[in-house]
């Protein structure tokens, strides 16, 4: 997700140098380049359709909750990323020379700053759910109502203060050698993302093995399904893109195929989470032709809610159940 069309760019530039033999090979890449971003195409058109429903639910049709709030966020930064992936690839497959310095700045923005923004969420996810399972009494008690739009606001503007100055050192100023600046904001924005994978990766795991340890007693709630499920997504599809973008510096080691293949991961992490969604809210429930904001509502119900709010959210379920 993190800068992969400056990535692109220059296996692509030195293949315009190269001549004779490597003219089969060059066409090898070419061919194996559209044939992926054609796939990355219908992905993210996927993930249009799928996160632009879960935003319009959200925001219209389903109470709101402090996990919705993540949610919301969460669909936003990813309905964001695969509108500039299609964006970007578009452009790619037209060829619009006269387009690509524009496009080519805003998908960077962009992809840096939604990138980093999902992450910093699904860290707060996970560590909100890690403690309220562990601490129910003491979460219950101190966790504030307006504590995710807190957390939320705060990530998109640390997102922004850390990634625009990288995207102008790194990409408006980029030459022949990166400046001084690029380095030092690489450095304090990959230690960001370092830290939120890390803080994400060890609260899942508590949650994962805390099932695991309670198996008999404890059954899993759909909420923390839904968590470990999405986390595990970003793991094995965000986390190789991320690794492809920190080896870029090293020449050496770039791997077109690898990249190519990270690209399209990464699309299938921004576009994957609604149907996630679904897929949890509609476990054991068969009935046909259920409204979606039904699903979507009892797949992000929180339990660790007061009894009083469940009572709420149940009565809401059989209102929307109830044809009009």
């Amino acid at each position: 997700m993190m800068s992969s069309n400056l990535i692109t760019e220059m296996p692509q530039n030195h293949s315009e140098q190269t001549s004779g033999p490597s003219d089969s090979h060059n066409s090898t890449y070419d061919t194996f380049t559209e044939v992926v971003r054609i796939i990355i195409l219908f992905i993210c058109l996927c993930g249009v359709l799928g996160n632009g429903i879960v935003l319009w639910l959200l925001t219209f049709h389903i109470r709101r909750t402090p996990f919705s709030v993540y949610v919301l966020n969460l669909a936003g930064s990813d309905l964001t990323y695969v509108f500039l992936e299609i964006v970007w690839v578009i452009n790619y497959l037209i060829n619009r020379p006269m387009f690509i310095n524009i496009i080519y700045l805003l998908t960077n923005m962009g992809l840096h700053v939604t990138f980093t923004v999902g992450l910093g969420l699904l860290a707060s996810i996970s560590t909100q759910r890690c403690l309220s399972i562990l601490f129910p009494i003491w979460y219950r008690n101190h966790n504030p109502k307006r504590g995710p739009m807190v957390v939320c606001g705060l990530l998109w503007i640390l997102s922004l203060i850390l990634n625009l100055p990288k995207v102008y050192y790194c990409v408006v100023k980029m030459e022949n050698l990166p400046p001084p600046g690029c380095d030092i904001m690489s450095k304090l924005s990959g230690t960001l993302m370092l830290s939120m994978l890390l803080l994400m990766t060890l609260s899942s795991l508590i949650l994962f093995i805390r099932i695991l340890w309670s198996a008999q007693k404890y059954k899993p709630k759909k909420l923390v399904s839904l968590i470990l499920l999405t986390v595990f997504v970003f793991l094995l599809c965000a986390v190789p893109h991320g690794i492809n973008h920190s080896v870029f510096n090293w020449k050496a080691m770039y791997n077109h195929t690898f990249h190519e293949i990270s690209y399209l991961l990464s699309c299938v992490n921004s576009s994957a989470n609604p149907f996630i969604y679904f897929f949890i809210g509609s476990l054991r429930h068969q009935r046909l032709k259920e409204p979606l904001r039904v699903v979507l509502q009892r797949a992000l119900r929180d339990d660790s809610e007061p009894s009083e709010d469940r009572v709420t959210s149940s009565r809401t379920d059989t209102t929307l159940h109830t044809p009009a």
